[in-house]
């Protein structure tokens, strides 16, 4: 349940984020790749897959942060404090 919340808001960020940086990387990438005598096409795939990393990671970096947290005893956690 609470990973589930977690993990929709850091989702939506980084949903935000491929959604404003996939357009300024295929622009830049063409502009840098103008300046070679010989020219490679633009792969659209390579961005579907830097996007689909980048949401697992996210993903299983928030549920794991969760399920630690999930284990953690609070009364050791006072304990310490």
């Amino acid at each position: 349940m609470i990973s589930r919340i977690t993990g929709k808001g850091y989702m939506m960020l980084v949903g935000i984020a491929a959604i404003i940086g996939t357009p300024i990387a295929v622009w830049l990438s063409g502009k840098y790749l103008e300046r070679f005598a010989y020219r490679i096409e633009h792969y659209g795939w390579i961005f579907v897959v830097a996007v689909v990393v980048t949401l697992l990671l996210a993903f299983l970096s928030v549920l794991w942060q969760t399920l630690r947290a999930a284990k953690t005893n609070p009364a050791e956690a006072l304990k310490k404090e």
